[in-house]
C-alpha cells in the first residue's frame, strides 16, 4: 500500500506541478477565442483518472480508519505551510506525522548532491539508534 500511496502523491505532484505550464499552453493554442476540446478534453480525463484513484484510496483509507482519527482535524506540514501532514496519527517527530505527501516525495525525488532538507534532518534522526 505505501508504493501506492507513493505513487499517488508523486502523481498529484507532476500535476500540480503542470498545471500552469498547461494552462498556458491551452491559451496559446486558442483558434479564434475557442479553446482547443482536445487539449481540454486531455486534460480533463487526466485530472478525472488521478481523482478517481485519489477518492478510491480516500475511501479505503477511511475504511479502516477510527472516526474520530478521520474526522480529526490535521496538522499542517512544517515544510511548506500549506498542505495537511501525510499521516496525522503519527508523532510530530516523525517524517509523516511533520510533513505533507508532496514535500516528502519532492525529497525523496531530488536526485541533486547538494540536496539537504529538514526532511532530510528527521529522516536521519529517525534512523539513528536511541541509547536504551
Amino acid at each position: 500500500m505505501i508504493a501506492r500511496d507513493r505513487e499517488l502523491l508523486v502523481r498529484l505532484g507532476r500535476v500540480n506541478a503542470s498545471l500552469g505550464e498547461v494552462a498556458l499552453a491551452l491559451m496559446a493554442a486558442q483558434d479564434g477565442g475557442k479553446l482547443p476540446a482536445d487539449g481540454l478534453r486531455e486534460v480533463g480525463e487526466a485530472l478525472r483518472t488521478l481523482a478517481t484513484d485519489m477518492i478510491a484510496r480516500a475511501d479505503e483509507v477511511n475504511e479502516g480508519m477510527p472516526v474520530s482519527l478521520a474526522a480529526s482535524p490535521t496538522a499542517t506540514c512544517a515544510l511548506c505551510h500549506a498542505e495537511p501532514v501525510a499521516r496525522p496519527d503519527r508523532r510530530t517527530d516523525t517524517v509523516e506525522g511533520r510533513f505533507c505527501g508532496d514535500c516528502v516525495a519532492r525529497c525523496l525525488d531530488d536526485t541533486r548532491r547538494d540536496h539537504w532538507c529538514p526532511i532530510d534532518t528527521l529522516a536521519r534522526a529517525e534512523e539513528m539508534p536511541t541509547d536504551a
